[in-house]
């Protein structure tokens, strides 16, 4: 048992010094999503200053790919994290669709009413792809401390161990917190 959590600790230590040595000193730019750009799930411009003061995780992913969040998702909800720690965003690539901006954004209300814990967010234009670096084939993920700091950045593929990764990382970024 002492084997064990010595290398849970391990572990733990191992994938905080990857991430934050990953985002270091690293500050995504300042955007805006209004009007045609994007917004928020009820219309009304979406601006990333609002990230400032709590840690947040951050989902961008395109229309065609969400199922592909909703394992990460139900993980995140069971922790039962609480929104004024943690900030959680669903941010829909709707370029990536034929389905019009309207369906998709009466769709994302919906969501948006049976989970408060999630702001749901559009990019319409794929500002963030351009602005973050994201890619618009894979699911992204960010980790942001509450000074706006990356401290973990992935896209691709979520399986079960990267969940039980991020799980570490959001801990290890909630302790850290200053404001706690």
């Amino acid at each position: 048992m002492k084997c064990l959590s010595v290398f849970k600790f391990s572990l733990l230590l191992l994938l905080c010094s990857v991430s934050e040595s990953a985002g270091q000193d690293t500050f995504l730019p300042p955007v805006v999503l209004k009007g045609e750009g994007g917004g928020t799930a009820t219309g009304e411009e979406w601006n990333s200053a609002n990230l400032l003061g709590k840690t947040n995780l951050i989902l961008y992913v395109d229309t065609g790919k969400r199922q592909a969040a909703m394992p990460l998702i139900k993980k995140i909800d069971s922790l039962g994290y609480s929104p004024d720690t943690l900030g959680t965003y669903f941010i829909v690539n709707t370029s990536a669709t034929a389905v019009p901006n309207v369906m998709i954004r009466m769709m994302i209300r919906q969501r948006q009413k049976a989970n408060a814990k999630i702001q749901y967010v559009l990019d319409n234009k794929e500002v963030l792809i351009k602005e973050w670096n994201f890619t618009d084939e894979n699911l992204n993920v960010l980790v942001l401390d509450s000074s706006g700091k990356i401290l973990h950045r992935h896209a691709g593929e979520v399986t079960q161990e990267y969940i039980d990764k991020l799980v570490s990382i959001l801990d290890h970024a909630l302790s850290s917190d200053p404001r706690k």
